[in-house]
């Protein structure tokens, strides 16, 4: 039996997909936040239940081999799961996941080593931080509500940490006050804060249940303008009961409505509601490797199904004859329409609508595609969408995946229905995480 507040002594075995230490008490498992394969930890109940505990390392007795020094004070946050860990083991670990993943259903490929960084910090190109009564801006405690006050975070970009001082500061002087959800009242909601990477240039997205006043937001204005290339000040009006963090509400206060940023060659502009990926640098690495998976000789008809504002459509058009993509979100689809003009790309098309119907409409139509690439969420393929895919047959598919599990099952059906599992390769999209990202390439047999 478990009592919350007990201290245990404990050898770590092995990791969960959550990224908590596993070990064993009286036959039962103990997990262990911040415990890592190979420790000998000194661990405290933090949660205590008949067959199982939760844990938090109160003192490390003897340190596995791949431990390393914590390089973050704010330890309650737990965003990086896998920051004591050296980063050359959390490539093996997460190519070891996506093995694993594929063996479960009896598949066997080739994998290739994890692609990392060279310098796996600062990479995140959007920070969100939540706004409580203080006021405290930061990042929500694992497993629970609590805010925790976050000064600077090594995986954002640098530039974030005095802009948010400059935010909380302007709270304390002018006396906005911060939202409070137990009331619903209040004001400063969120502050997000996005970056180009290429571009240097920055945006600062002040998300509110009601407007400050006039002089409160002129105030802030002032002070955001002088910080070294910040080109967008934008005010988001989000009443709403929830946790959602931005709403259709967005206007501009100061500057641009936009920032820019390139991948690759590509250009493309960003605003407050863009979707787009949250590494750029790895985002390149990705997208090269579909380009190459895809094997494309110039006379290739292309499907991009789950398309978003159309970055791997764009990425594909100069070595396809015709690219579609196909997406359900309208803005989405619009700012893809923009990007694709923008770049000046004509043999781009882009449809809105669930991808398993906007492909089937197609293919109804005579028009079928010699290469498919599919970018699921993190649930997968549609299984309408892989039964028409089935029936298509394309030549080629490559599948890019956030989810090995849901990989695995998808892969599954596919070599059922005749594919072929060529390859499979991990790229780190978020050091020091437990997720896994991979691109994998099935053939038609």
């Amino acid at each position: 039996m478990f009592k919350a507040g007990q201290l245990l002594t404990l050898s770590v075995h092995s990791l969960t997909d959550k990224g908590d230490g596993i070990a064993q008490h009286n036959g039962c498992p103990v997990y262990i936040s911040g415990g890592l394969p190979g420790d000998e930890v000194e661990a405290r109940v933090t949660l205590a239940r008949p067959r199982y505990a939760q844990a938090e390392v109160k003192r490390v007795l003897t340190s596995a081999s791949e431990r390393r020094p914590d390089f973050c004070p704010h330890t309650e946050c737990g965003g990086c799961q896998l920051r004591v860990m050296d980063y050359g083991a959390q490539l093996r670990l997460k190519r070891e996941l996506l093995v694993n993943a594929l063996q479960e259903r009896g598949l066997n490929c080739s994998v290739a080593n994890t692609i990392g960084m060279d310098d796996p910090f600062h990479y995140r190109n959007k920070a969100q931080f939540a706004v409580q009564p203080g006021p405290t801006l930061g990042f929500y405690a694992k497993h629970s509500h609590q805010l925790v006050e976050i000064e600077q975070c090594a995986m954002q970009a640098p530039e974030t940490a005095g802009i948010t001082a400059l935010v909380r500061q302007w709270m304390r002087e002018l006396a906005v006050p911060a939202f409070n959800e137990a009331h619903h009242s209040g004001c400063v909601r969120y502050v997000m804060v996005r970056n180009g990477r290429h571009s240097g240039e920055l945006m600062v997205v002040l998300v509110v249940a009601e407007e400050p006043t006039e002089r409160a937001l002129n105030a802030l204005v002032e002070r955001l303008a002088q910080v070294p290339k910040l080109v967008s000040v934008q005010l988001c009006l989000n009443d709403a009961v929830g946790n959602r963090i931005l709403s259709e509400q967005v206007r501009t206060l100061w500057g641009s409505s936009v920032i820019s940023d390139r991948l690759g060659e590509l250009q493309f502009d960003i605003s407050a509601l863009s979707f787009y990926q949250i590494n750029p640098h790895q985002t390149e690495v990705l997208y090269r490797e579909v380009v190459r998976l895809a094997a494309l000789s110039g006379s290739e008809t292309v499907f991009d199904l789950y398309s978003g504002i159309g970055t791997i459509s764009l990425f594909m058009a100069p070595f396809a004859a015709q690219v579609h993509g196909m997406e359900i979100v309208p803005e989405a689809v619009a700012d893809a329409e923009r990007n694709a003009e923008r770049n000046d790309i004509k043999n781009v098309r882009f449809y809105c609508g669930a991808a398993e119907q906007q492909v089937a409409a197609l293919y109804q139509q005579g028009v079928s595609a010699d290469v498919v690439v599919v970018d699921p969420p993190r649930k997968g393929c549609d299984q309408a969408l892989l039964d028409t895919l089935a029936n298509m047959r394309p030549a080629r598919l490559v599948y890019v995946s956030c989810n090995p599990k849901t990989l695995a099952r998808d892969a599954a059906w596919l070599s059922e229905q005749g594919f072929t599992l060529e390859q499979v390769t991990p790229v780190d999209m978020f050091p020091h995480t437990m997720h896994v990202e991979s691109v994998a390439l099935f053939s038609a047999t």
